[in-house]
């Protein structure tokens, strides 16, 4: 299977786009913050929104709150 510079399978709703559409955000795991998904694979690029920055892991849905997070998108070249 294909996948984009993200990491992201041909089947991801945001496979080869440059900007992130979330498919499903939690708002409720952790106050002040919003955790969003590009795409429903167990394993996929997350986005995590806080009042003062964006920033972006790659693991489990499940693992949202304990992911190490960084200020660029995680790329898998």
């Amino acid at each position: 299977m294909q996948r984009d510079r993200w990491n992201r399978p041909e089947t991801s709703a945001n496979f080869g786009n440059p900007e992130f559409t979330p498919v499903e955000w939690d708002d409720t795991t952790t106050e002040g913050v919003v955790y969003c998904r590009g795409d429903y694979d167990d394993v996929c690029v997350i986005q995590k929104v806080s009042e003062t920055k964006i920033e972006w892991a790659y693991g489990a849905w499940a693992d949202r709150a304990t992911l190490v997070y960084g200020d660029d998108r995680i790329r898998r070249v």
